[in-house]
């Protein structure tokens, strides 16, 4: 489009000018009367490919499908849990007063009993080893870590904040331990002048040993927490609890910080050539409806508690304790 005229809108097409990936249609450009109808028909490929698989990673090669997929997986299985959390301890009490429904009943009683037990518990840890995993092969991808570190510790704040005036306190949850992670990562490549082989291996003994100090630390839990009767340095690990705490998100640096240096070291070592390690698995994009889950999951984790109690207090408030939102 080096005829055009200089508008905004002809700027913005000037990049639409071949066919999106898993596409069948083209932004090239033709007269002006169009230019409008092709804007819409770019932005509206722009979104497909989010859902199709069609982003790119630096240097053109496409996104690898598997760690979108197992995230994808692990943030659902998060919506779920917190899903049945909310029935649990919120909503299902309320519920099961105001009706004499035997179904009622049983929700809340099913809710009640796998958020309380020891499947539940070990379910929950290996998801966030999973994820802990995950972000830490990212960071091998990630253009700009430092840029990544900031915008997730900005969200972390902003969960602080909200919850703490709603009543119920995410002081160091999963999003604070990734930002944590996700800087010093960059500290450590920074250190290491970017040599991704003496980045990934500082990253695996530096994982290895938080992860055995926290296994230490934790056996002496009563002696060291001690030390902090008022709990100050909570987000060092829960062995640092001497005193009064309440999280309703709790994941301090030891031990998850270890897990996420360790997926670091992962991905140097399965993705050094950047491309997927199961192409042929990943054919014909069925896998795009999960994938979607994990590009997202900074915003999902920010956003689903909100909608899933939105959801419960109108279905309170409409049929099953009429007029009481519950949780208002």
């Amino acid at each position: 489009m080096n005829d055009a005229k200089g508008t905004d809108l002809e700027k913005q097409l000037a990049g639409c000018s071949k066919v999106e990936e898993n596409s069948s249609i083209t932004c090239a450009p033709s007269d002006s009367a169009s230019q409008l109808r092709r804007a819409f028909a770019c932005a509206g490929n722009k979104i497909k490919s989010i859902f199709t698989g069609g982003t790119k990673l630096k240097g053109g090669k496409s996104r690898i499908w598997e760690l979108d997929f197992i995230r994808g997986i692990c943030v659902l299985l998060m919506v779920f849990d917190h899903f049945i959390f909310d029935i649990a301890d919120i909503f299902g009490r309320a519920w099961s007063l105001a009706s004499d429904s035997a179904v009622i009943e049983s929700i809340y009683e099913a809710a009640s009993d796998f958020a309380s037990s020891p499947f539940h518990d070990t379910a929950q840890h290996i998801v966030v080893w999973i994820f802990c995993l995950i972000c830490g092969i990212s960071c091998y991808f990630s253009r700009s870590n430092l840029k990544r570190g900031i915008i997730v510790a900005i969200c972390a704040a902003i969960v602080t904040a909200v919850t703490k005036a709603i009543g119920t306190p995410i002081r160091f949850g999963i999003l604070h331990m990734f930002a944590v992670a996700i800087l010093l990562f960059w500290l450590i490549d920074t250190i290491c002048r970017r040599n991704k082989r003496l980045t990934a291996t500082v990253c695996l003994v530096l994982g290895i040993a938080i992860i055995c100090i926290d296994a230490a630390m934790s056996s002496y839990s009563e002696a060291v927490g001690s030390l902090a009767s008022d709990s100050s340095l909570y987000f060092i690990g829960d062995w640092m609890l001497g005193g009064p705490f309440y999280s309703a998100d709790y994941y301090p640096i030891f031990p998850s910080v270890g897990y996420m240096l360790i997926g670091s070291f992962v991905g140097f070592t399965l993705y050094s050539k950047r491309r997927s390690l199961l192409p042929r698995l990943g054919k014909y994009g069925w896998h795009a409806p999960i994938d979607i889950w994990g590009r997202l999951a900074l915003y999902v984790y920010i956003l689903h508690q909100v909608v899933i109690a939105v959801i419960l207090a109108l279905i309170s408030y409409l049929f099953l304790t009429p007029g009481d939102f519950v949780i208002i």
